[in-house]
């Protein structure tokens, strides 16, 4: 009788749990952390069943002893140990049954250029296109004598397209193709799609299998492969991040937190209950702890930190 594969982890709990496992090679928890981590692994069934597979996944990796992973944790840049853990990650996901080749976390670390979490690369392409790549971002760079092609993979860029009359200049994502006209635009993986901001020019928007569209200045636009959204405008403050700040005006309190999220290591979140406080500012992204701070300050919230990698924006009192 074929054995039945086993139901895949979502990928925010292969985070957490690979976020637990560097705590515990970091060396031994102390009672609060302790009390944090039995409550994740009884929160979900699959909490166990990650944390289960990740002690099988060890035993397999005979050759790194575990004194050595602490030492790697201990002694290693952030951005380092970060990396480190989401090959874990792959890994994980992996011994359920998935190609590692096909996963994300592998597409990523081997994409052309790519960003770690809380980096936010700029970089001028030889056609004198201007490419942002934000936190956590991974794209793959394929120019040939008939196109311009750029890849996102994961994350978010922003362009500013240089002139080239005879080869096209295209973004690709999973949920289609983006035809740059002369333009200044921002393209990001959102809700299981992709969301264009179009600041400059006019863009040709080609989902795989739904009608084509063109956009004009002000515009954004959310779609998947099936199907688009509404045109609605654009919003100015969605790309300030390429300036090494983010900017909110009214914005929900999760969004923000969200946004501030890709930046951070580790795991951060906005409690339902305050999720929709409305949040007006500029905040510079060099700090996140400073940001985290000033939110105590603005809002009837309060930051409840497990550790540095574990946190909670939750209501005050």
């Amino acid at each position: 009788m074929r054995a039945q594969r086993e139901a895949p982890i979502a990928p925010a709990i292969v985070e957490q749990a690979s976020e637990w496992l560097m705590l515990h090679w970091g060396g031994e928890l102390d009672a609060e952390q302790r009390q944090a981590f039995a409550r994740w692994k009884t929160a979900h069934p699959d909490h166990h069943r990650a944390w289960a597979r990740l002690q099988q996944l060890q035993q397999t990796l005979s050759g790194v002893p575990a004194e050595s992973a602490r030492a790697v944790l201990r002694d290693a840049p952030d951005q380092q140990r970060r990396a480190a853990l989401k090959l874990l990650g792959v890994l994980l996901v992996a011994g359920g049954g998935y190609a590692v080749q096909g996963s994300q976390p592998w597409r990523n670390a081997m994409a052309g250029e790519r960003t770690a979490v809380g980096e936010v690369r700029h970089l001028t392409l030889a056609d004198g296109t201007r490419l942002d790549l934000n936190s956590d971002t991974a794209v793959d760079l394929r120019y040939s004598a008939r196109e311009r092609r750029i890849t996102l993979i994961s994350g978010e860029i922003l362009l500013n397209s240089g002139h080239d009359a005879t080869r096209p200049l295209i973004v690709e994502t999973q949920a289609g193709d983006i035809q740059a006209l002369g333009t200044r635009f921002a393209v990001r993986d959102a809700q299981g799609g992709t969301r264009v901001d179009l600041y400059e020019g006019q863009l040709h928007v080609r989902p795989q299998h739904a009608a084509a569209q063109y956009l004009n200045a002000g515009d954004s636009l959310w779609f998947n492969a099936a199907q688009t959204g509404a045109v609605r405008a654009a919003d100015l403050n969605a790309s300030t991040w390429s300036q090494g700040r983010l900017t909110a005006e009214r914005q929900p309190l999760g969004q923000f937190i969200a946004d501030l999220a890709r930046h951070r290591p580790g795991w951060l979140r906005c409690d339902a209950a305050v999720a929709g406080l409305l949040l007006t500012g500029v905040f510079p992204l060099d700090d996140s702890d400073a940001i985290l701070a000033a939110l105590e300050q603005s809002l009837p919230v309060r930051v409840e930190a497990v550790t540095r990698y574990w946190v909670t924006v939750k209501a005050l009192g």
